[in-house]
């Protein structure tokens, strides 16, 4: 494989939906047959590159799986906000080739309105400010471009504020990645799960494409994330899906005792790169190794909220001076002691239990320090 089509798909795993301002997009059209090849065969994946300036791979949700969706200001967005995307959306592929704050204000209003449950005015500034936030996601997605404009002062509802958009029709067709149109269901609960035929052939592509999904998009794969044929396969396969996953993904295979991980060593395909040198990034980092020294000394193996918390604040006041200056509050070192937990459970290091929070096996691997003498007889590193 030649290092353009290895960057290629590189490049669409980490951008799935991939526009002309993206260098990689023509090393995707020139390999667009290879690539389409590849991803249908080893990941049950389509790739849509008919159009000129555009790349759409439709992923499918493999084993493990754990979405994190859509974020501002480091904080997931609520069921209130995706409803607002959503509405914003519906409301662009209603509007022409250019459209304003305003129009599309007021047809996500009209839309909401039919929304069961769903309140929403243009009379409150704080609806006004969220569905800035939507049309920012949208943005985000290159379905719309501020043309001219102040989104700010339209949020703040300055008499004669707008803001003008272009939009990308051709990119708002290609969001939604369903096995079948989405009019045609009347929730999203009826929409066709992936399917394969009920064959031997449609059972072995089934297997080989959860087990490749799960590799390629998933941080750590647990023996529990598989079912026992498919962990089978890869034990089988070990020797094919290395060398698979190092020529034609660039990344390397670790096997251990409690399950897989194929690691990026440059950092690129993941959009979490951690351990960083943020503030909730180092507190993660922190929480991981205490959790590793607990388990080796035989402390519990759920660590009690209250004592995690309490934990962040301590180190709060160790790094006063260079942590945000919040975390040295109460309430402060509350909210980032779940940012730092969110951070790990996004990595599968952690799980969050009644009461507290427990290690998963491949948190063994991060450490900001030396480990304790482990003082339990066969207390072993994990993955």
């Amino acid at each position: 494989m030649t290092e353009e089509l290895r960057s290629a798909v590189r490049a669409l795993i980490a951008s799935p939906l991939m526009g002309s301002e993206m260098e990689s997009l023509g090393g995707v059209r020139r390999h667009r047959q290879e690539l389409e090849r590849f991803f249908g065969d080893e990941l049950g994946y389509r790739l849509d590159a008919s159009q000129p300036g555009l790349a759409r791979l439709a992923k499918v949700p493999g084993p493990g799986h754990q979405p994190r969706g859509l974020v501002r200001n480091k904080k997931q967005f609520t069921a209130r906000q995706y409803t607002l995307v959503c509405l914003v959306l519906a409301a662009v592929e209603t509007a022409g080739e250019r459209t304003t704050a305003g129009r599309l204000f007021q047809e996500v209003a009209t839309r909401a309105a039919s929304v069961e449950g769903f309140a929403f005015s243009t009379a409150v500034g704080a609806d006004r400010r969220t569905f800035i936030q939507a049309v920012r996601a949208v943005q985000a997605m290159g379905v719309l471009e501020l043309a001219e404009g102040e989104e700010e002062r339209f949020a703040r509802a300055e008499e004669g504020a707008d803001a003008l958009y272009r939009v990308d029709r051709d990119r708002l067709a290609l969001i939604p990645t369903t096995s079948a149109p989405p009019s045609l269901f009347s929730s999203p609960e009826e929409l066709p799960a992936d399917r394969y035929p009920e064959t031997e052939e449609g059972r072995v592509r089934r297997r080989r494409h959860r087990v490749m999904r799960a590799l390629v998009e998933e941080p750590v794969v647990y023996l529990e994330d598989l079912e026992k044929e498919e962990v089978d396969y890869l034990n089988s396969q070990r020797s094919r899906l290395e060398r698979l996953l190092r020529e034609k993904v660039g990344l390397t295979l670790e096997v251990r005792a409690e399950g897989w991980a194929a690691v990026d060593e440059d950092r690129e395909l993941s959009d979490i790169s951690w351990p960083e040198y943020s503030t909730q990034h180092a507190a993660a980092l922190r929480i991981c190794d205490e959790l590793r020294r607990r388990r080796l000394t035989g402390g519990a193996p759920v660590w009690p909220e209250e004592e995690v918390v309490a934990f962040v604040a301590g180190l709060a006041a160790e790094y006063a001076g260079y942590w945000r200056q919040d975390a040295e509050t109460d309430a402060g070192a509350a909210v980032l002691t779940w940012e730092a937990v969110q951070v790990l459970e996004d990595l599968r290091l952690v799980i969050r239990l009644p009461g507290g929070i427990a290690a998963r096996d491949a948190a063994g691997r991060f450490a900001s320090s030396a480990p304790p003498e482990p003082v339990l007889p066969g207390v072993q590193e994990s993955l």
